[in-house]
């Protein structure tokens, strides 16, 4: 009987301590680890809230607000987007202070050079000289050319030597990329240039498509030459 009364008495203690046990396990607060301290450290900053509350599941749910409005700031509360609009205007005028300060100091300065440079436009201005062609170059004298065998040859040096005299004489300057044609078109309209048009024409005949040229051919040519060139080659 005694031994029956120890286990009861055995029984209801042992029942009486495991729901305060497990009650006790269940309130046990978990390990928090490093990485998640730091995730708590984080939301807190964010003024997130990390503290879950629970309703009595017994009693009715509780009434939500949906009207309520986050707090306004305070009146006395300066705008910083405010003062950042002002930057931009200060930047800009500054500049413009600084430009208007350049000018005045170094304005006169620069209207007396520009003065100057515009009195004599030409002086720093490359003058621009003419370069005869090749065809015209080292021309030889009218008794060489006479006495060369070519007739061909003599021809075309000839009209060559005539054109580029005319040429000088009129004053103009040749340049370096003129052909015969481009020669004679700067010459002004008279009987002597419709003279030199008849025998730049005979000479591009023969020098490029290869015309033969008879004795009484070449001495009428070298008449019209002389013609032109003046008293200077009789």
């Amino acid at each position: 009987m005694r031994r029956f009364l120890i286990v009861c008495f055995l029984l209801i203690l042992s029942g009486t301590l495991l729901p305060s046990y497990a009650q006790e396990a269940v309130q046990e607060p978990l390990e928090i680890g490093d990485s998640g301290t730091e995730y708590l450290r984080a939301i807190r900053l964010r003024g997130i809230d990390t503290d879950v509350a629970y309703f009595d599941p017994s009693a009715p749910p509780p009434k939500l607000d949906t009207t309520q409005e986050p707090p306004k700031p305070a009146a006395d509360q300066a705008d910083p987007t405010i003062d950042n609009r002002w930057i931009p205007g200060l930047i800009v005028g500054g500049i413009l202070v600084a430009v208007a300060y350049f000018f005045l100091r170094f304005g006169g300065r620069f209207t007396v050079s520009l003065g100057r440079e515009a009195s004599n436009p030409d002086s720093t201005r490359p003058r621009i000289r003419g370069q005869a062609p090749v065809w015209a170059e080292k021309l030889a004298p009218l008794d060489e050319i006479l006495r060369m065998e070519d007739r061909q040859r003599a021809l075309v040096l000839l009209t060559q030597k005539v054109l580029a005299t005319a040429i000088a004489a009129n004053g103009i300057l040749m340049q370096r990329s003129w052909t015969a044609r481009d020669a004679l078109r700067q010459l002004p309209e008279s009987q002597a240039r419709e003279l030199l048009r008849k025998l730049v024409t005979m000479a591009e005949r023969v020098q490029f498509g290869g015309r033969h040229v008879s004795e009484d051919e070449f001495n009428d040519h070298v008449a019209n030459c002389r013609y032109l060139l003046g008293p200077e080659a009789a």
